[in-house]
């Protein structure tokens, strides 16, 4: 039998390949060998994903040999971005050996650097790259990528998100609001943070920074939030859920007399997302899922200095600000307003996902090997 030799770290790219590894495990035509480093590691752990976990240092001659087990038919990676990035590595190495390549990607931004060196040369291309959608193609098209490359498949983590929605019951919801510590008449609202200060900078300095950071949004959230809770003498909770890639501690230096502020970290995000009356972040995936599962979401990018990365800021589905002066009168447009609320459900609701993302892309992973489909 055929193996898939499958390489992830960051969190986004495991969560977008865990579907596909159960499905090839499941429909058992091919052998999976998983290997993981990161983050990776416990985000596939608790998904029941038998891997090995790679070292930091693993070296050039150890991945080759991996790769040069006769077995191999196809080596299906992540794109990670952090300070090893070994589905580089594999895929240089894969290159070196002979064997299909195939990346998931799992998310609207960084495309080149995804694929790049140092000096953003594109050596890291696999043989093929399973993309969100054609405006994805666009825009990695614009950034010097190959279309041959590109296959539309769909995002693989987003597959489960309409029956998940519908298994989310009102009881779940109230139980999830009093683990919170939110009170029975609370507004609630998530901030779904991300490290960006650690990715992309916290000042102009760092070529990539994105003219915000977690910590200026963080800040400015509970600012405003205490303003709408004084105004229209409502309590108000704001549960900060933290990155995979964040420490709770993180947040534990933010402080308010007026909101009360909770650090959600085992609970599932999805279920706190739906348990809650408004979500915000900034551009993390978790906004995108959110729309998914039917929930008011607003994209918090103050100052954002190039376009924006997040796909349902263009479409409608979550409402973006941009400016630091927007950010009170929409959320408490979102939070208080009852037409407002009306209307961004009615925009929620004309959107239809079929999911089947996993399936198209085991089906291009067996195209890949020469198996038939």
């Amino acid at each position: 039998m055929r193996s898939v030799v499958a390489v992830c770290g960051d969190p986004g790219g495991a969560n977008a390949v865990a579907p596909v590894l159960k499905l090839l495990g499941h429909q058992a035509r091919v052998a999976v060998q998983a290997f993981a480093y990161n983050e990776a590691r416990s985000l596939w752990a608790e998904q029941g994903i038998a891997f090995v976990e790679l070292p930091a240092d693993i070296t050039r001659a150890a991945i080759v040999n991996i790769l040069s087990e006769t077995s191999v038919g196809l080596l299906l990676t992540g794109t990670s971005m952090n300070s090893v990035e070994l589905e580089k590595q594999f895929i240089a190495a894969s290159h070196e050996v002979g064997l299909p390549s195939l990346a998931v990607l799992d998310f609207w931004s960084n495309y080149k650097s995804r694929f790049s060196d140092q000096n953003g040369n594109l050596i890291y291309l696999p043989d093929r790259i399973a993309i969100m959608d054609d405006e994805t193609g666009t825009e990695m098209v614009s950034e010097g990528i190959d279309p041959s490359l590109l296959i539309v498949t769909g995002q693989p983590a987003f597959d489960d998100l309409a029956s998940y929605r519908k298994a989310f019951t009102a009881e779940r919801r109230t139980q999830l609001r009093h683990e919170l510590k939110a009170g029975s008449d609370d507004l609630v609202v998530l901030f779904a943070s991300q490290p960006l200060a650690h990715v992309c900078g916290a000042d102009a300095a760092n070529p990539l920074y994105l003219g915000y950071d977690e910590r200026k949004v963080t800040t400015m959230l509970i600012a405003a939030l205490e303003r709408i809770s004084e105004r229209v003498a409502r309590p108000i909770t704001l549960v900060i859920r933290p990155h995979p890639r964040e420490s709770s501690d993180t947040f534990a230096v933010y402080r308010s007399d007026v909101v009360r502020i909770s650090i959600s970290t085992n609970e599932p995000a999805r279920d706190v997302a739906m348990a809650v009356d408004v979500v915000t972040g900034m551009n993390t995936k978790l906004l995108v899922e959110a729309c998914y599962l039917g929930c008011i979401v607003v994209s918090l990018q103050p100052g954002l200095r190039r376009p924006d990365a997040l796909p349902t800021n263009r479409s409608g589905l979550s409402r973006p600000v941009y400016r630091d002066e927007d950010i009170e009168p929409v959320l408490e447009d979102l939070l208080i307003d009852g037409e407002a609320r009306a209307a961004a459900r009615a925009r929620l609701s004309q959107l239809h996902f079929d999911g089947g993302a996993a399936q198209k892309v085991a089906a291009l992973a067996y195209r890949m090997i020469g198996l038939e489909v």
